[in-house]
């Protein structure tokens, strides 16, 4: 695969860019309404750019050809929240929107909240404490993670901290869920990635042994799950990890129990997000992650650890194996937290874009600055 190659693209725009006043705009999630519009929902910071900043939800109307966001407005005002991020959007089973958003109340405490709207989108309802069924304080839930599945069960896929300054007390994987339409939820099984199940990296580069060790021992070595419905009616749960590779679990209770976490080799990633979907109506995965197999696990000098480039994978058979098909940008800039919308044969993406800067010889990573969008005629695949 050449990386100056990219694959076909309709679309590809810088939607938002950042600002002196507005340095950090992404983690987009979108839904298509009834009249055919598109509901675009992001995170706006207003003070800074670290994940504890002061933020807001924004969101309005994609135009999809001009590739600007009109009616803008915030959603979910809360004066006394540090600050409110990670929205996702879902089209429910009963005609509804869900949506669900992370209110940070403390830099390490959260809480996540369910609200649906009957009428597009214009109101929502007073907001559901979803985590009330678990003692974790600190909570992490990406963009674009609301899921329903054909039994009506609704789901979060969450990244669960019990006490972010104890790392003696790990980080676990769980799914909250809810099957009275997100009035009352409950928590799945938690789980890691075991030890015997730690595959060995693609390549090591010389001298990053101890770099390796240290990923394998980290408390929070997987982070930021995703969930998705397989044709079969079996969850797939998917994550970020420190060691290289996605992993992945499955279930068949509908979430409340989950295989063993083990690594999905050919998605040879740094700590960074990948996002999967089904095409529907069809059996086909399509995943959006950050593609390094051509860089030794931990070399520095090559910058393992960026998330660059974008790059786009398909699996036929429920995840067991997934297939490259190409990237869907270069190497130019980082990429991540995407949020993907099918419509029709194409495919709205959006992520955080930035530049890759070397300043004094050392390489300075900025991935979270301006909102881009692409979109992707999946016929072509």
């Amino acid at each position: 695969m050449n990386e100056s190659d990219l694959l076909p693209s309709i679309q590809r725009q810088i939607l938002i860019p950042h600002t002196d006043a507005v340095p950090r705009s992404g983690e987009g999630t979108a839904v298509l309404r009834r009249d055919g519009s598109i509901l675009l929902v992001h995170t706006r910071f207003v003070e800074g750019g670290a994940d504890h900043d002061p933020a807001e939800l924004v969101g309005g109307t994609l135009d999809l050809d001009a590739g600007v966001l009109r009616e803008e407005r915030v959603f979910f005002p809360d004066e006394n929240a540090v600050n409110q991020m990670c929205a996702g959007l879902e089209r429910l089973a009963d005609g509804d929107l869900g949506m669900i958003f992370v209110r940070r109340t403390a830099r390490d405490e959260d809480d996540i909240f369910f609200s649906r709207s009957r009428d597009e989108g214009e109101t929502w309802s007073t907001p559901v404490k979803v985590n009330a069924c678990c003692d974790e304080k600190f909570i992490v839930v990406n963009n674009d993670r609301l899921r329903q599945f054909t039994t009506g069960r609704i789901a979060i896929p969450v990244a669960l901290y019990p006490d972010r300054s104890d790392r003696s007390r790990p980080c676990t994987l769980a799914m909250f869920y809810s099957d009275d339409g997100g009035v009352t939820w409950a928590i799945s099984q938690r789980i890691k990635i075991l030890e015997k199940n730690i595959a060995p990296p693609h390549a090591l580069h010389a001298g990053a042994e101890q770099v390796w060790k240290d990923g394998c021992e980290y408390y929070a070595k997987e982070q930021e799950p995703g969930v998705e419905e397989l044709a079969d009616g079996r969850l797939l749960m998917y994550c970020r990890t420190y060691i290289a590779y996605m992993y992945q679990a499955y279930s068949d209770d509908g979430g409340e129990s989950w295989s063993e976490l083990r690594a999905a080799t050919q998605i040879v990633s740094p700590c960074s997000p990948q996002s999967i979907r089904r095409v529907p109506g069809r059996r086909r995965l399509v995943c959006v992650f950050n593609h390094r197999r051509h860089i030794a696990y931990g070399d520095t000098g090559r910058f393992w650890s960026w998330r660059t480039p974008l790059t786009l994978a398909i699996s036929d058979d429920d995840a067991a194996s997934w297939t490259i098909l190409g990237n869907i940008e270069d190497e130019s800039h980082n990429y991540c937290y995407v949020s993907m919308l099918f419509l029709g044969e194409r495919l709205l993406l959006t992520y955080y874009a930035s530049r890759n800067l070397i300043e004094d010889g050392k390489p300075v990573r900025r991935d979270l600055s301006s909102l881009k969008m692409q979109v992707l005629d999946i016929g072509a695949f």
